[in-house]
């Protein structure tokens, strides 16, 4: 048994991994790499043989999560060879896909779902998906088993998310007794100081919301957490109003989960009908020209950056542009909550799991800071395209 990182060991972001018998090859995420600083994405295409050249030889491939840095080149993979993500991650596509038509147009309609613990069989390995909390919502890790080896790939999680406390418990139960550990590392090469909870940034937009009756929201469509937070923080007789394509994904989730956290039942659509002014509003927003003019009729409103700050290191003009008048007016803050890992919960993950054969970092810029981790099980480091054999 193998494992290939085809990308991944020293870098964010457009991550492959392989995991080979004698006679089944899997993949897992099938990534475009992300912008430079200066906005620029790499024209080269990663190559593996037998997916996206040579003679289809894979029998499937699985994605994390709906992320293009995990699975923006899927289209480069031939019909032959299936595709597997979460079931309500899929619909979250295809929402995205219909509203961009963009390169993940035809991408759904071949992504075969997958249902949380439920396992299905590739060849002779079993490929168990297992929640993980992350911002794109109905994340996976994978655990897969084959020749009495047990591999645990987390994709990209977090343990301070909503859904972040039943993460040992699953972990408990479902993938005890691992071998190798592929972990996710973003965090260990950027500052993740005083990162909060999603529990403390909602009490923190809950805050801003109660004191400003126009409040925009600038946070990605699909971080259904984040919507959430600004959601059930809309007090009563207040409006959350939001285009049609935000609608579209909002009424997935809450048709696909059974906790009330997720249900969006009042969410109204932007129209001329709507008494905002009277009533004030929580509005999320994206960074282009139609919630641009509708931002300019509101001058006394209120904005909540919600996404990454780096995208405003010279990587966004537009973005820049698009929030400039209230840096301005200085009717802004800040208020958002990463995705990944902090260090310290990567350590008490790394630990809780022990796999016994090793750690192996993937998705980090600088693997090397995991050897301060003070972890119990042995580091494996690995470079791109470098085989490990268990």
């Amino acid at each position: 048994m193998q494992i290939i990182i085809h990308r991944g060991t020293h870098q964010i972001g457009g991550c492959a991994t392989e995991i080979r018998n004698g006679s089944t090859r899997i993949l897992i995420d099938f990534g475009a790499e992300l912008p430079d600083a200066d906005g620029n994405v790499s024209p080269d295409t990663l190559k593996i043989d037998g997916l996206n050249y040579g003679k289809a030889d894979f029998d499937g491939v699985f994605l994390t999560h709906y992320h293009g840095d995990h699975m923006g080149l899927i289209s480069f993979v031939p019909e032959s060879i299936p595709v597997f993500m979460g079931s309500t991650a899929v619909k979250i596509l295809t929402a995205f896909s219909n509203r961009t038509q963009d390169k993940y147009k035809c991408t759904p309609d071949r992504i075969r779902p997958l249902y949380a613990l439920k396992p299905i069989m590739i060849g002779n390995m079993k490929v168990t998906p297992i929640p993980a909390d992350h911002s794109a919502y109905d994340a996976f890790m994978y655990l897969v088993e084959t020749e009495g080896k047990r591999i645990l790939h987390t994709g990209d999680f977090r343990l301070h998310g909503f859904r972040g406390k039943a993460t040992s418990k699953l972990i408990h139960r479902y993938a005890s007794d691992i071998d190798v550990l592929i972990i996710e590392g973003t965090l260990l090469s950027r500052n993740n100081h005083n990162i909060m909870s999603e529990s403390e940034l909602q009490k923190e937009i809950s805050n801003e919301i109660l004191s400003h009756k126009y409040v925009f929201a600038l946070c990605a469509s699909t971080n259904i957490d984040r919507l959430a937070s600004f959601y059930n923080a809309t007090p009563y007789g207040r409006y959350f109003v939001c285009d049609k394509y935000q609608k579209e994904i909002l009424d997935s989730i809450a048709a696909n989960s059974k906790s009330q956290w997720y249900q969006f039942g009042k969410t109204l659509t932007y129209g001329k009908n709507l008494e905002l002014e009277k009533r004030g509003f929580v509005m999320p927003v994206r960074a282009n020209n139609k919630f641009k003019e509708i931002m300019s009729q509101y001058p006394d409103s209120f904005l909540i950056y919600s996404i990454w700050k780096g995208y405003l290191d010279g990587r966004s003009h537009a973005l820049s542009e698009f929030i400039a008048p209230f840096k301005k007016s200085g009717n802004i803050r800040y208020l958002h909550s990463s995705g990944h890992v902090t260090a310290t919960d990567t350590q008490a993950f790394c630990n809780l799991v022990n796999p016994k054969i090793g750690v192996i970092p993937i998705h980090t810029e600088n693997g090397n800071n995991f050897e301060k981790l003070n972890l119990k099980c042995p580091m494996l480091r690995l470079n791109d395209g470098e085989v490990f054999s268990l």
